[in-house]
């Protein structure tokens, strides 16, 4: 129906009648502002009103719906092909109306499914269970690990995800990072062996029956969700960071410190040989979690190495995240390096509040680590002299 032609229809006959919007609304029942949308083609009379309508402007329904004078035969057909078609485009909105109510029902009943299948019962009272699951894991470490050197320890960290019960099961679910040491026969202290990895840890009794590890390389993510609830998915895929790993790291040096009595060391009366592993005295790096810096590598007969390039994934590509250089360049210097040493704290002295780790950290070649700024002037120094700034950027080595 155009309702445009039909409103001024209905407005002209109005006035032809000597009726005003207001009269007319009066004698219909209905308000004034009723009237006024028919004739601004707004909206159009409800069929109850036809005939009513009809006989105070003196027309026929035919003309009502025509929006023109006319009764004859041909002008009936016209309006019955008119109802004819309004009835069939009714219908038609009808069937569409439902279908797309069926679509978002079955949309409904799928989200729904998915929600309930992702849910898990997540408990807050058994976190002795993650205890038990690295007890096991540091068990096989040790059976698995066919030569020991003498002394040989592993020590873990982990950050626990959620632990789920279920009847007569528990699932443990954990990122877990793992380093092992070991003491040379110099006496130098080693490192065996680092992993980091998230883990499914399923126990009953409170013991082991499972373990599951999603793959390496390009299926690790699809194997990853087939592990781990929907709820914890995106957070598993974005804890490996460097904030996270910092964290579980500190604390693994900190558990070996105490293992292998590394404490309280008095710097002033440190000489070489007493931080000495191999040719190496000790690194430095400059601690930033805006880029992975360079590495200084200090060794004896007044040589050094400077780490500049480092293997990187590109965007979107999965590789293996532990870090590892790739390309360095070697240099002498001419400077008494353990004045840098004994001006810097050692690490076991130093609380570390809400990871502001201090500017500097150097690991020696045996093992110790120490914390230093920009206010040690042995360090400024060193580094001036062999012209390297410690707070630049390691370039990508992409594959």
């Amino acid at each position: 129906m155009d309702l445009i032609s039909i409103g001024k229809f209905i407005a002209e006959n109005r006035k032809r009648k000597n009726l005003t919007q207001e009269q007319l609304a009066n004698r219909l029942g209905i308000t004034k502002n009723a009237v006024s949308k028919w004739e601004r083609g707004l909206s159009f009379p409800d069929v109850s009103l036809y005939k009513e309508l009809c006989k105070e402007l003196d027309i026929s329904i035919e003309e009502l719906v025509n929006g023109e004078r006319d009764n004859s035969d041909e002008a009936k057909e016209k309006t019955l092909i008119k109802t004819l078609n309004d009835q069939r485009k009714s219908e038609s909105y009808i069937k569409i109306f439902v279908f797309i109510m069926m679509l978002l029902i079955i949309l409904i009943g799928v989200l729904i499914y998915h929600n309930e299948k992702g849910k898990i019962h997540l408990i807050n009272d058994a976190d002795y269970l993650y205890d038990i699951a690295i007890d096991y894991l540091r068990k096989q470490d040790f059976e698995t690990t066919e030569a020991k050197e003498d002394d040989y320890n592993s020590f873990y960290s982990y950050y626990g995800f959620g632990i789920e019960k279920i009847p007569n099961y528990y699932n443990v679910y954990m990122w877990v990072y793992q380093q092992s040491y070991y003491l040379e026969d110099t006496g130098a202290l080693a490192i065996g062996k680092t992993s980091s990895y998230p883990c499914k840890v399923t126990l009953k009794d409170n013991e082991v029956i499972d373990i599951k590890y999603p793959d390496s390389g390009k299926n690790y993510e699809s194997s990853l969700k087939k592990i781990f609830p929907v709820m914890m998915q995106n957070q598993i895929l974005s804890f490996d960071t460097t904030n996270n790993m910092d964290k579980l790291f500190t604390d693994i040096q900190n558990k070996k410190d105490i293992y292998y009595n590394y404490l309280n060391i008095d710097t002033a009366t440190l000489k070489e040989e007493d931080i000495l592993y191999d040719d190496i005295l000790f690194s430095i790096e400059h601690h930033t979690v805006d880029c992975v810096n360079v590495l200084l590598t200090v060794r004896k007969n007044n040589t050094y190495t400077l780490y500049t390039e480092y293997a990187a994934c590109r965007p979107n590509e999965l590789c293996n995240a532990m870090l590892h250089y790739v390309n360095s360049i070697e240099g002498h210097y001419d400077y008494d390096v353990m004045q840098i040493i004994k001006h810097s704290v050692d690490a076991n002295n130093k609380q570390i509040i809400n990871n502001e780790f201090p500017e500097y950290t150097i690991i020696t070649g045996k093992g110790y680590q120490f914390f230093t700024d920009s206010d040690n002037r042995y360090l400024n120094e060193f580094l001036g002299l062999i012209d390297v700034n410690l707070k630049e950027c390691a370039k990508p080595r992409y594959k």
